[in-house]
């Protein structure tokens, strides 16, 4: 079983009622004690931001040990993205967006609409 597989199983038979900051936790903890396929959690949770799936949408959110995006325009844009697609979780993508805001470079002219 590989990494994204062991994900999509979590996922599937979580129990009822899990927030997804718990399982993200928990793929966060996973990501430090495995080998170099750790990393890979980070690999499948920038697939979950991109897609319509709000629970993996949310896992991935909290899946914030690492850049999800390359630059901050990019954050930006993904950020978009999933407010349209998801928009119940446009509060957390706020957070979310907000966190990684110091540790980017934002081009002129790119804003978060909150500001």
């Amino acid at each position: 079983m590989d990494i994204e597989d062991m994900m999509e199983f979590l996922v599937a038979h979580r129990a009822p009622n899990l927030p997804p900051g718990y399982l993200a936790e928990q793929l966060l903890a996973l990501s430090w004690i495995l080998d170099s396929e750790g990393g890979r959690i980070f690999d499948v949770g920038r697939e979950w931001l991109r897609s319509g799936d709000e629970f993996r949408v949310a896992v991935a959110l909290g899946l914030d040990e690492a850049f999800m995006a390359e630059s901050w325009c990019e954050f930006v844009e993904l950020a978009e993205s999933v407010k349209a697609r998801v928009p119940s979780l446009a509060s957390d993508v706020d957070v979310w967006l907000q966190k990684y805001r110091p540790s980017c470079d934002k081009p002129e002219g790119h804003s978060t609409g909150n500001e």
